[in-house]
Formats: structure tokens, C-alpha cells, sequence
């Protein structure tokens, strides 16, 4: 019980977003929206209206990602002594960009943020490696992807009792959005995940990637988690017996 109500209590006083956050939070919803709304401004010729109610859709959709996303490492930072902080990839969004023109908005790059920890001296008391390590920093990063995940699995279930194209539309959207957040590019969640334990990584990429792809081809949720569990364990097998097992015994 003292535990929940600590946790409470770091969420009221460190949750909360600076100007320098909530402004990099907008530019990245506003500019992530565009991309995937951009092919949806008229079917056959420029439509304003058209293109204001698609582009309001995908706002929508967008900030309910990020949002999720963001919370899942807040929440986990938090649970472990650190305080996230939302940083906005300018590289990211701008080369997004740059793809979504040429592919007249057929290739959506998602790929609009990092983060940063910052240490809480007082709650990191008592912790083992008390400041900010490897990888307390990947299971941060991997929380992001992993409330991704339950996003995804959550608008399935709803889709289930009523399908709509908003709601298929934010299904594909987050299944692209949690795999290019594992890619190991820095600043983006992988690169996290795979420098601060590679054997994570190896575990939860294909697990994570395989959940989704089955979710948006319609194989049922239970069954899209069993194999995609499966799926991450004998990938993570193959890993560890291909090059963590050899490395560790010197073998060539």
C-alpha cells in the first residue's frame, strides 16, 4: 500500500509536461497528422474541406498515440526513480516529411521523438546502480512501445463491435508506429532497448513486430499474443545461442 501511494505521489509531482515538451508534443502531432492525412485531401482533385476533416481525424489519432506511448514511459521512469522527458526528433520529422512528398503520402515513417531521463535523487534511494543505467534506460524505452501494443489491441476490441475507418486507420497507424519506434536508431526507443540489454532487444523486437502484423491481418487477439510470444522466444533462442553464447564462451 505505502508503495501505490509513493507512486502516486512521484506521478502528481513529476508527471507533469514543460512548455519545452507540450511545444515539441504539438509540432510532432501537427506534422505526424500531415503525413498520414496527406494522400486524403481530395480523391481525384484538391479538396479543402475534405483535407480539414482528414487532417482533424489524424490529429486526433496521432495525439492518442503519442500520448499513450509517452505514458507508458513516464509511468515505468517514474516506477524506477527517473523523470522522462519528451524530446522532439527534428531529423525525424523533417526526412518523414521529405518521404511522405515523394510517396505522395503512400509511406508513412514514423519516427518523431526520443526522450531523455533525468535522475531522482530521493526516489533512486535504496535502488542497486543507484543513478541513471543501460538498461533502466531500455526498459523505459521499452514500456513506450509496449502501451503501444495495448493501444493497438485495445481499438481491436472495440473494432470488433464497430468498425469504422477512424478506428481502422489508428489500428494500422500504431501497428507502424511501435515498430519504427524499435528501430535501433538513436534517438528512437530501439536504440535504448538494444544498447542497455542486447538479449531484451532480441526478445521484444520480433515479439512486438509479430504481435502487430497479426492483429491488423485479423487473427484474433489471444491468438496474436500466444504466437507472437512464441515467435520472441525462439527468435531469442536463436540470438543467444548464435552469437550471445558464443561471444561469451570466445567462440569464433
Amino acid at each position: 500500500m505505502a508503495e501505490v501511494v509513493d507512486f502516486i505521489d512521484k506521478i502528481k509531482r513529476y508527471y507533469k509536461f514543460t512548455p519545452y515538451e507540450l511545444r515539441g508534443m504539438i509540432i510532432c502531432i501537427l506534422a505526424v497528422a500531415f503525413i498520414i492525412s496527406f494522400k486524403e485531401w481530395g480523391i481525384t482533385k484538391f479538396d479543402f474541406e475534405v483535407g480539414v476533416y482528414n487532417l482533424f481525424n489524424a490529429i486526433l489519432i496521432v495525439a492518442l498515440s503519442i500520448l499513450v506511448h509517452d505514458a507508458g514511459q513516464r509511468l515505468c521512469g517514474l516506477a524506477i526513480g527517473y523523470r522522462v522527458e519528451f524530446r522532439m526528433w527534428t531529423f525525424g520529422l523533417v526526412f518523414a516529411l521529405i518521404l511522405a512528398f515523394i510517396s505522395n503520402g503512400n509511406f508513412w515513417l514514423i519516427i518523431p521523438s526520443g526522450f531523455l531521463l533525468h535522475h531522482l535523487a530521493g526516489p533512486r534511494l535504496g535502488w542497486f546502480r543507484y543513478g541513471i543505467n543501460y538498461f533502466g534506460q531500455a526498459m523505459v524505452a521499452l514500456a513506450g512501445p509496449l502501451f503501444t501494443l495495448m493501444l493497438v489491441i485495445l481499438l481491436k476490441i472495440l473494432g470488433g463491435f464497430f468498425m469504422s475507418q477512424l478506428i481502422h486507420k489508428a489500428i494500422v497507424f500504431n501497428v507502424i508506429y511501435a515498430i519504427t519506434s524499435l528501430l535501433p536508431i538513436p534517438p528512437l526507443d530501439g536504440s535504448k532497448i538494444y544498447f542497455g540489454s542486447r538479449m531484451l532487444y532480441a526478445f521484444a523486437l520480433p515479439a512486438i513486430v509479430a504481435s502487430t502484423i497479426l492483429m491488423i491481418i485479423d487473427v484474433p487477439v489471444f491468438f496474436s499474443l500466444v504466437l507472437s510470444l512464441l515467435i520472441g522466444i525462439a527468435l531469442w533462442l536463436v540470438y543467444y545461442i548464435s552469437f550471445e553464447r558464443r561471444l561469451y564462451m570466445g567462440v569464433k
